[in-house]
Parts: structure tokens; sequence; C-alpha cells
């Protein structure tokens, strides 16, 4: 063979191997490798890698599928070729139209298509091709990759959808939770730890609404309406006892449309707290059906995806909440469902109130800081935590004896036996679990009865018994007196002085608002006569119909603890 040919073939074979590599140097992929991540566009500043269970990113083929967080936007690489997509919906099932920016570095183009619609896919492919070159086949390839990550994500979030995210606690969390729960004195430790978050007096509603939050684990938990005038702290009251649960169990609003309700993604176990400007008729009617039936149900129409008809279908969610509600008047129909109380709006709250807000101020509370405040916060979520829920077991409920003269006592008899097993299951981890047969239970004792009795007669009871509000108790009070002294100066009977507004605001100190709702309600309920209409200088002249002291519903038959403890042992 002639030696210029040899060279020339050496100077060929030269050429061939800087073209094209030899083939045992090509990269075969690993059969049990997914694929080779390529280059992609880096991501945009300030974008976030999707979480992905901490496994990396997701890779569907030889070309790998690298997906960040834009905002609103979730950018996918695959190749040299970035997409930025838009405009999605959280579930889709039969179309997935997309706002989608395709940039190769240094050129974009923009568009917006359906990523299931084939010829949708085949035009973005072509323009793709027309605007820098792009292979069509590619730009199909790479958008069909981006339609099956998103359909994974999408069901992904479907069968996570029901599940809670459990949060995990430390050893000294867990430690100071326990302490919490195991102390013999709980529900003192409740009362003071809501004072040193701000809130003073008011032992018995603190007890109740603490009660209310955390019965919110259990399959009949309690709600609880607070009623009071404007500015006696009903609210922050609610706040203080929200701050003590953990954030992922409350759902608290201030505001609510009237479908609102039906669209929450998950109201099971959770503490609801609604706030004043939340009550229309709308919403009230679903507050009722969730706490009498434990579920929202509505009728909508929809199509039918096969025949195209409209059709009527009832949807139906479950709902179990505790719930707590404020305002300054109640609805007849929710408040039978719920243990209403009233905020104290004595003068010795009030002086209490004061007396906290100066202390703000003080060289204490600088040193103190903020603390103390986080520590109890933190003990008393660590110890909700821990609450699971238990089968509970009320020896006293065959043995308790209830007033039956009014109707509404049908319903305050079933919520004093709530009560008295929401104080059993928040005193949980004092107690010994029992067995029989395949059933686990806890067992409620005296302490339980006891605390629940002094919750519900000396404080639900005997506040809401005479359907009057507190302040109007109050002013009925005032207005005796003042009644007494002007009766003593003038010579004649209690039940023939005349009173204004103004005299009784101005004997008590109280303000006008205040008077003028209160005694419309004495009024109402007879306890006041309206003696003569008003003129131009007054208002209108009050009497005492009678100078007695309130009715109320005699509950002494409601056993006491030291008397369901003789019950007990006779039952024996």
């Amino acid at each position: 063979m002639p030696k210029s040919f040899l060279a020339d073939y050496r100077i060929a074979g030269d050429l061939i191997d800087r073209i094209e590599p030899p083939i045992d140097e090509i990269l075969i992929p690993d059969q049990n490798s997914v694929g080779t991540t390529v280059p992609a566009e880096s991501p945009p500043a300030g974008a976030e890698p999707l979480e992905n269970d901490g496994e990396g990113e997701k890779e569907t083929s030889v070309d790998a599928l690298s997906c960040v967080r834009d905002g609103l936007f979730q950018v996918f690489a695959v190749g040299g070729t970035s997409y930025r997509l838009g405009g999605m919906k959280t579930l889709f099932v039969t179309s997935l139209r997309v706002n989608i920016r395709a940039s190769n570095g240094t050129q974009s183009y923009y568009d917006g298509l359906d990523l299931y619609a084939a010829r949708a896919r085949s035009a973005f492919a072509s323009a793709l091709n027309r605007a820098w070159g792009a292979d069509c086949a590619r730009v199909e390839k790479d958008l069909i990759l981006i339609l099956e990550y998103l359909e994974k994500e999408r069901d992904e979030a479907l069968r996570s959808g029901g599940t809670k995210t459990e949060v995990k606690m430390s050893e000294r969390e867990r430690e100071e939770g326990l302490s919490l729960l195991r102390d013999g004195r709980l529900f003192d430790r409740i009362v003071d730890d809501l004072s040193s978050l701000g809130y003073v007096g008011e032992d018995l509603n603190k007890q109740l609404l603490y009660l209310c939050a955390s019965s919110r684990k259990l399959d009949d938990p309690i709600s609880v309406l607070i009623l009071s005038q404007s500015a006696s702290g009903k609210s922050f009251l609610v706040d203080c006892v929200k701050r003590l649960m953990p954030e992922e169990e409350v759902v608290a609003v201030t505001s609510l449309s009237d479908q609102a309700l039906n669209y929450i993604d998950d109201l099971s176990h959770k503490f609801l707290v609604l706030g004043e400007a939340v009550h229309g008729d709308v919403v009230e009617h679903q507050i009722r059906e969730m706490l009498s039936g434990k579920e929202l149900s509505r009728l909508v129409t929809i199509k039918d995806p096969e025949t195209g008809k409209m059709q009527s279908r009832v949807v139906k969610k479950p709902v179990i909440v505790s719930s707590v509600m404020s305002g300054t008047a109640v609805n007849p129909e929710n408040a039978s469902r719920c243990f209403v109380v009233h905020a104290d709006e004595s003068r010795e709250q009030t002086t209490r109130i004061h007396e906290r807000q100066r202390t703000r101020y003080s060289l204490e509370h600088l040193k103190r800081g903020k603390k103390e405040g986080q520590e109890i916060i933190s003990s008393h979520k660590a110890a909700q935590r821990l609450l699971t829920k238990r089968n509970i077991v009320n020896d006293f409920a065959p043995l308790l004896d209830f007033p039956v003269s009014l109707m509404r006592l049908r319903r305050d008899h079933d919520r004093f036996l709530d009560l008295i097993a929401c104080v059993c299951f928040l005193r949980q981890y004092q107690k010994e679990e029992e067995r029989t047969g395949e059933a686990n239970f806890i067992r409620c004792d005296l302490t339980d009865y006891r605390i629940a009795y002094r919750i519900m007669v000396d404080g639900v009871l005997a506040s809401t018994m005479r359907e009057l509000s507190t302040g109007a108790q109050l002013l009925y009070e005032e207005v005796r007196r003042l009644a007494r002294s002007e009766a003593k100066k003038q010579g004649v009977g209690v039940t023939e002085v005349s009173l204004t507004q103004r005299q009784l605001r101005e004997s008590s100190g109280l303000a006008q608002t205040w008077v003028r709702e209160n005694l419309r309600q004495l009024v109402d309920y007879e306890y006041v006569a309206l003696a003569r209409g008003g003129n131009e200088r007054s208002k209108g002249f009050y009497r005492l119909k009678e100078d007695a002291d309130l009715t109320t519903v005699d509950l002494s038959m409601i056993p006491t603890p030291e008397a369901m403890a003789k019950k007990l042992r006779r039952a024996e």
C-alpha cells in the first residue's frame, strides 16, 4: 500500500475522532439509574427549590427534569431549555391550561397552552423551532415530562390532603407538657398563667374557655358563647386562651363570607374562634349545623361529565370543632347549643384591670420581659399536643339530679355531663387507664366532678338562669338602691319613686349607653316599668315593679361534691 495513502488515511481518522468520539467512550446510562441531569438554566434570583421529601430533585428520564419555585411560578429545566409555568390549577383532571415562557438562555418565547392537548404541544414546539431552531420532538418530549411531573404532584397532594402534619417536640418540651398535665393544681395554673398573660379576674370563665379549647380532640366537644357590652375584655380572654393552643389546631377568623366554612380544608378536631363581625344569618345557620349535626351539607348543581346534563348533588363535609363566639347580643338558637357566659362588668373587675394595666410600666414587668410569657405558652402548647382522645366513663351520671322547671334545662343537663367528661379528659395523665374487654378507658373522679360543679353551678348557671345579662343584674341592684334612697327622702314607697336615666347614670357613674341598653332589658323582662314617656327635658321616668330580689331557679337539687361522694359510697 502506498505511503501517501496511509498518510491520508491517518489524517482522515484524526478528523473523524475530533468530530465524533469513539464508540467505547460513549456513556451508556446505568440500568438502575434514572438518568443524568443535564445542566439547565440557572433558577431566577430568590427562587426556592420545591419540596420533595428530602430526596432532592425529581428525575423522570435520561434527560433529567429539575424544578424550582419562583414566587407564583414553577421553573422547569430540561437539557439547555427552561420552561416557566404559571396560572396552573391546583386540581385538574381533563385539562391543564398554563401560561408558559420557554428560554434557551439568550432568547425567550411566551405562549399559553393546554398541556393535555397534543395539537397545542405540537404547535408550541413548532413555534420554538422557528424562534431558535429547537428540535420539535425534543420540545414535545419536554412538555410530556412536565405534565407527568405535575400529575405526580397532584396525586401526592390528594393522597396527603387528609393527613395531619405531626409536629415533633423536643424532649424538654415533652417534659414541660407532662409536668403541667400531671400537676394536681392544673386548673389553678391555668388561671394563674392566663393572668400572667394579662387577663385578670374571671377565674371560672378562664377555666371554662380552656376546657372548651381542649375538648376539640373529643368526639363531642363543647362550645362557648361570651356575651357582654363593648370594651368588657371578652375578645382579649379569647385571644389569651388561643395563644396557649397549638397553632395547627386553631382556626381563627375575624370576618367570614357566607360559604367560607364549606370550603375550609380541614375542620376536624379544631378550635374554631369566630369574631364578633362574622355573625350573618347564613353563617349562624351553618354554626348550628356544625354544633348539632357534626357536619355541613349543601345541595349543589354540577354537570355530568359523561352526559353533559346538569344534576343536583348533596355534598357533605364532616365537622368536629369546639368553638367560641363573642358578641353583645345572642341568637337564641345558637345560645341553646353553647355554654353562655357573661363577662364580668362589675366595678371590682374594672379596678383589677386598671391595676394590671399600671404594671406594664413597672420595673418588675421590665425585668420579667417576654421570657415568662413564652415559657407559659410553650408548656401549654406541648401539653395540648400530648393530649389524646380517650374513652371516658362517668359513674356520676346515674346519681345526678337536675332541675326540670325550664325547657332550657334539658340541654343544660347534657352540657353538665359533657363538662365533667372534658375535665376528666384534660386530667388524663393524672389517672390510671382501665380496660374492659377490648376497650380502654379512664374514669371520672370526685376531683373532676368538683371542678365541673363549680364552673357549671357557680359560673354558667348562676349568671344565665335569670336570662338577664350581668350588666342588667348590676343595674337592677343600682335601681333598687337609688329608689330606696329617694323613697326615704320623699316619704313615699319604693315602687312610687320615678327615676330618670340621668339620675341612674350620675348615681352609678356608669356610661349612658350601658345604662340605656340594660334598662331596656329590665323593662322587657318587667322588672322595671316605664312610668311616663319623656319630653324635651328627659327620656322617660322609670319605677320598680317590685322591690324584690331577682327570681332564679333553685339549683340546690344538683348534688354538691360532698353529697355526690356520699351517694357513691352508698352505691358501692
